[in-house]
């Protein structure tokens, strides 16, 4: 399943969030991958808004395996202080989005259509 989530990045460490994001930790990298998180993105407004987009099998699972690592615990200190103050760590802040629309599943549904046409 794919997931969107939002976050909010402090607009004061807009550039500090993108210089370390351009150069994740090899075993930062490494964690993720193991821990099931496919064709994850991130994508970075110039307000802070933040939205991931993560495809997975299950979003709590894999938040839980990255839970156990110690790289995470050490990555999610040291990216806190990027986020507005909080008593959550910043990967314990997701609000999920729900899907309302998905091109490939609504023409997937729809069958062969005409171009042009709508059926």
């Amino acid at each position: 399943m794919r997931v969107c989530f939002r976050s909010q990045v402090d607009p004061q460490f807009l550039d500090e969030y993108r210089q370390r994001h351009a150069e994740v930790w090899p075993q930062m990298l490494t964690a993720l991958e193991a821990a099931g998180w496919e064709n994850y993105t991130l994508h970075l407004g110039d307000d802070g808004l933040l939205i991931g987009i993560v495809d997975c099998d299950d979003l709590d699972e894999i938040r839980a395996r990255m839970a156990l690592t110690e790289v995470n615990a050490r990555w999610q200190t040291e990216m806190a202080a990027l986020f507005p103050a909080s008593e959550t760590a910043p990967d314990n802040g997701f609000m999920v989005m729900e899907e309302v629309f998905n091109l490939d599943q609504q023409l997937a549904e729809a069958g062969p259509t005409s171009e042009g046409q709508m059926k």
